[in-house]
């Protein structure tokens, strides 16, 4: 146990009068430099992963919504373009859309086979935007196909959907 303080006492690092610690200036300067740049590295990976975990919820969130929209199943294809790379003939003319999504909505026949309802092909800037594009799409079929089915029933039954678009007919100074 002696044997056990000595090594410690020979170890401390003796006080310097004046109430110094010891240390010199370059190692408490080499503290300080990897403090910060453990902390900036610590800042840079949470931020990446902030914007990482952003685009893979807007992924999921698509997908579900796509799933919703969809219910007899659908598939999509994101297809990026590089400079100078040949763009297919239905390409927007300006070259900052270089972002192709082509999707598809899948129904199912009376004898249950699957068959394609709906294939269709928009353009982009950005992978975020194409999906954007492709739910805004899906979800204006969806809306249109309602207005359709109300006009289909409204009719069917012999009424009419609506006064004219024109407006009243007959009306006074026309």
């Amino acid at each position: 146990m002696i044997e056990a303080l000595h090594i410690l006492a020979l170890q401390n690092v003796p006080q310097e009068k004046g109430g110094g610690l010891g240390v010199s200036i370059e190692i408490i300067g080499a503290m300080v430099l990897a403090c910060a740049l453990l902390t900036a590295t610590v800042l840079l990976l949470s931020r990446y992963k902030q914007r990482r975990d952003s685009m893979l919820l807007r992924e999921w969130t698509a997908r579900r919504r796509m799933q919703e929209l969809c219910p007899d199943g659908w598939a999509a294809r994101i297809v990026l373009y590089g400079d100078g790379a040949p763009l297919p003939d239905d390409a927007p003319a300006t070259g900052e859309r270089s972002v192709c999504v082509e999707w598809t909505e899948y129904e199912h026949d009376a004898a249950g086979h699957t068959e394609v309802a709906v294939a269709r092909r928009m353009w982009a800037r950005t992978i975020t935007g194409a999906l954007r594009g492709m739910l805004a799409d899906r979800e204006l079929d969806v809306e249109l196909e309602k207005i359709e089915q109300k006009v289909i029933g409204d009719t069917s039954e012999g009424g009419e959907t609506g006064p004219p678009a024109s407006g009243p007919q007959g009306a006074p100074g026309r």
